[in-house]
């Protein structure tokens, strides 16, 4: 699989924005926006992968990198629980763990469709999306398969509404960026500064004029998800015409937009017990506090991690070998 440098950029673009948007007092709505970019790069890298993949190779992949962090953070938030005085706000059950754990959306007590780690709720539509995109390398059309599949179920919950919490979240029309980001994935002739400028140009407008003047006024898919489109599109073929700037630092957010993305709740949470809530001093501190704090959890722990289980699943495909 090709690792484009302007998609470590975005996503580093895609989870500081996250931060913002919850940092925000000011109604920086536009900021959740964030999500719909990570969920078009996601389909853009996964029509990017080997064909040759296997369907349990490439979701034994997925879950060794989706899987350790999230329930490290989650179960950790449920330890910090039981210290009086810290996440006094948070509160959990078995069941609740569970469907938290195994990417089973439900309802939580204030209503909402969030997991125990809130931000863990685009990972229920990841998975799913994972799910069906080994359906599709098991048929051997994995783009065509998926792309067709997620249109399905997106139709399917346009029709029923369905209030079931399983069903909202796995027909929702955001699910139709992964398709977008698959389709990315083939137009490899979208190629070239100029093109690529303009369209960057473009997404970057549209969250203006749709996101910050007149936020949520039109379907997300539109205000958020045609902008994310164009921006993810502009900084891929802008790269594939060989202009993309070197830009190391933002990158190295990039690797590190995951563990971003899942601790800076935690940290505006803590930074705000220890600061109190003063938007310019506490805002700056969490921002800089979150990005060490997921630099240190991506070289410390995500990326060994992974390291480590790719080799024990590596070992064990090799022990499978000698055997069969």
């Amino acid at each position: 699989m090709l690792r484009f440098r302007s998609i470590q950029v975005l996503r580093a673009i895609a989870a500081l924005s996250v931060v913002a948007f919850h940092l925000s007092t000011a109604g920086f709505t536009v900021g959740a926006a964030g999500v719909d970019i990570f969920f078009v790069i996601s389909g853009f890298i996964m029509g990017s992968i080997d064909r040759r993949e296997s369907p349990g190779g490439f979701l034994v992949k997925r879950a060794i990198r989706i899987v350790p962090l999230y329930w490290l953070v989650t179960l950790a938030m449920c330890g910090g629980a039981l210290i009086p005085g810290l996440f006094q706000n948070f509160r959990f059950d078995a069941a609740d763990l569970a469907r938290s754990l195994v990417f089973i959306p439900y309802v939580d007590p204030t209503g909402h469709v969030w997991p125990l780690l809130v931000s863990g709720w685009t990972l229920n539509d990841e998975m799913l999306f994972y799910v069906i995109f080994a359906a599709g390398l098991l048929a051997g059309r994995a783009v065509l398969v998926s792309a067709a599949s997620l249109l399905v179920l997106v139709v399917v919950g346009q029709i029923l509404r369905p209030h079931d919490a399983v069903l909202a979240i796995w027909t929702t029309p955001l699910l139709l960026e992964f398709v977008a980001g698959l389709a990315l994935s083939r137009a490899g002739a979208v190629r070239g500064f100029w093109p690529g400028l303009a369209l960057l140009a473009a997404g970057i407008t549209g969250f203006i004029v749709f996101g910050v003047l007149m936020p949520m006024q039109n379907p997300r898919l539109l205000v958020w998800g045609l902008p994310a489109f164009a921006m993810v599109a502009g900084a891929v073929a802008i790269e594939r015409g060989g202009r993309w700037p070197a830009l190391p630092w933002a990158e190295r957010i990039g690797d590190a937009s995951y563990s971003l993305y899942l601790l800076h709740g935690i940290v505006i949470d803590v930074v705000h017990k220890a600061l109190g809530k003063h938007p310019v001093i506490a805002g700056v501190v969490i921002v800089m506090a979150s990005m060490a704090a997921a630099l240190v959890s991506w070289a410390g722990f995500e990326r060994p991690v992974g390291r480590w289980l790719g080799r024990l699943r590596w070992r064990q495909e090799e022990k499978e070998a000698v055997l069969f």
